[in-house]
């Protein structure tokens, strides 16, 4: 693993905010946060003056318009969302609010089955639909591809407004009405909402003072807050960049997290061990982007992955304690199963791809069986990916149909690579690091050559090599709650833009060691500094003793790369090295 250091902030920056400490700056200059108004931005998110005006989206002013004119003529509307935790949520959304409005939902909320059905809307989706007589559908998170599907739907007579959030391919669907800021004539100032968010934007335009004025609705002002707990929990998941609006979304939606009101959520993080708590006094909560992308938005996925995430649409809408309680128990049994299938497909991969990696052939790693779960090939690939720093394919063959998800690195635009092999798809969508694809029939090893070819162009080397970004080089004394607090102001982290500092310490002398966990994975020790000799760090390095690690022992010098972290145990809180990754010295 290579440590790769970021450059040290310039004296100049320093000198040009000097209420900061040289290492906040440091971290804002690693994060291209330059400017006074930036930063203000960044550690005060204000929900009423960094939400931008809905209508400046393209399309939300014609369906605000046309919403209405269907709640006013009492046609029945209908909403298709995506089977993941955004498109879920995104649903949700979109009924809370109608609901709120009087529209006559009873065409209901379809979400399609992801093993039988696959992504977006399908013709026999739309069918049914319009054999209840709908006038009219909603998609969330999903329509912005589905030309024939919408071509289908006007023939019947149902008007679909799209309501997406993905980058649009080279033809539009033949809605009358689309929102989605990625349209070329789009001027909204934030692109990377996810597919939540945008529902979110056309909910705050439909409770617009002009729009509840002039009908005299008894909604109360500020009601849609209440929306954000989704809002957050569908963003983070979907893991678009929390800066920007969706940082103002996240960071307020944590807080209504907190407070929820749905009790299908409470007995979620009850049952993940959650346990919430908000600060009135200083508006802040325990709960941060951690407890939503790595124990509930996996929870509420795992629905769909494993059964069928109309599971989790019941659990957000619950009314009762007796039926949350149960769907939240069998919500968290479907996750256990997804990470036992995850892991035991990893671990299959991993030894068929040794000799790809050992021997450095191919840069993609792509890998096919009937056997695999589809409901997690997206889950693995992501995984094969992080662990081996290379673009990662990972098809389910199924009676001659082969559908794939794809992960990338950074340097790697996937969806970019797999559009020069359009001639070999069926369909494919996605974004520069994530992408689902379909191939023709009997081109698995066409594809395969193909996308390689492309990747040993763009590829060098040096780009496949695992390496971790480090933040900067501190030195023992600067490990103390001041720092941590002012950390705090970072929050909330996502993977990309805005990831969890990493700091590098030299030197180090390991006082005490041990295993620790499930199979004795996990190191924990104890660390002091020649530099500070009276004061003993504790640390943790998750599955660190199988890599490598077994020989340390108590007397070595090392250099560590780490997160700082709060240990909390039995209502005491000490400062803890999440350890990275160990050089030893």
């Amino acid at each position: 693993m290579i440590w790769k250091i970021k450059d040290k902030v310039p004296d100049e920056f320093i000198k040009k905010f000097p209420e900061y400490s040289p290492l906040i700056l440091q971290l804002l200059y690693n994060r291209g946060l330059k400017t006074q108004k930036v930063i203000d931005e960044f550690f005060n998110p204000d929900y009423g003056e960094d939400l931008h005006d809905p209508f400046l989206m393209l399309g939300v002013k014609e369906a605000v318009k046309r919403i209405y004119e269907a709640i006013e003529k009492k046609e029945k509307i209908a909403i298709f969302g995506d089977y993941d935790a955004d498109g879920v949520c995104g649903a949700i959304i979109l009924k809370s609010i109608l609901e709120e409005l009087g529209a006559d939902l009873s065409g209901g909320v379809y979400i399609p089955d992801r093993i039988i059905e696959g992504y977006g809307l399908n013709t026999e989706a739309i069918k049914k639909i319009a054999e209840q007589k709908v006038m009219l559908i909603l998609t969330v998170d999903c329509g912005i591809s589905d030309i024939k599907e919408i071509e289908l739907a006007n023939l019947l007579g149902v008007e679909v407004i799209v309501v997406d959030h993905h980058q649009i391919g080279k033809k539009m669907p033949p809605s009358k009405i689309i929102i989605d800021p990625w349209q070329k004539k789009d001027r909204y100032p934030f692109k990377e909402l996810a597919g939540a968010g945008v529902a979110f934007k056309l909910a705050q335009a439909l409770l617009s003072k002009s729009q509840i004025t002039n009908r005299k609705s008894s909604i109360p002002e500020g009601w849609e807050k209440w929306l954000l707990d989704l809002v957050a929990i569908a963003t983070v998941a979907d893991c678009v960049p929390l800066l920007g609006e969706n940082r103002t979304l996240v960071k307020y939606g944590l807080i209504v997290l907190a407070q929820t009101k749905r009790i299908g959520l409470q007995e979620l993080m009850k049952i993940a061990k959650l346990n919430p708590v908000f600060e009135t006094d200083t508006m802040t909560t325990n709960l941060d982007t951690y407890s939503l992308g790595f124990i509930l938005a996996p929870r509420l996925n795992a629905a769909g992955r494993m059964k069928h995430a109309s599971l989790a649409m019941e659990l957000l809408l619950a009314k009762t304690r007796d039926e949350a309680r149960s769907l939240a128990e069998k919500i968290n049994d479907q996750n256990k199963l997804r990470q036992k299938l995850t892991d035991e497909i990893v671990r299959e991969i991993e030894t068929r791809i040794k000799p790809n990696i050992e021997n450095k052939l191919d840069p993609i790693i792509i890998e096919s069986d009937k056997k695999w779960s589809p409901g997690v090939i997206g889950l693995v690939a992501g995984k094969i990916c992080d662990r081996y720093h290379r673009p990662t394919i990972i098809f389910k063959e199924n009676e001659g149909e082969v559908r794939g998800s794809a992960r990338s690195i950074p340097c790697f635009n996937i969806i970019e690579a797999i559009g020069q092999c359009g001639q070999l798809m069926k369909e494919f969508g996605g974004h520069p690091g994530a992408a689902g694809l379909a191939l023709k029939n009997n081109k698995f090893g066409d594809f395969k050559e193909k996308i390689n070819q492309i990747a040993r162009k763009k590829l060098k080397d040096e780009d496949l090599v695992p390496f971790i970004e480090i933040d900067a080089e501190i030195e023992p004394e600067n490990i103390v709650w001041e720092f941590f607090d002012e950390m705090a102001c970072f929050e909330p982290y996502d993977r990309e833009t805005n990831p969890r500092p990493n700091f590098l310490i030299k030197q180090l002398e390991i006082v005490n060691l041990r295993q620790v966990g499930n199979g004795s994975q996990h190191l924990k020790l104890e660390l002091k500094s020649d530099k500070l000799s009276n004061k003993i760090f504790k640390a943790i390095g998750f599955r660190l003793a199988k890599n490598g690690n077994q020989d340390l022992k108590i007397g070595d010098k090392i250099d560590i790369v780490f997160e700082l972290i709060i240990d909390e145990w039995n209502g005491s809180r000490e400062l803890q090295l999440k350890i990275t990754d160990i050089k030893k010295l």
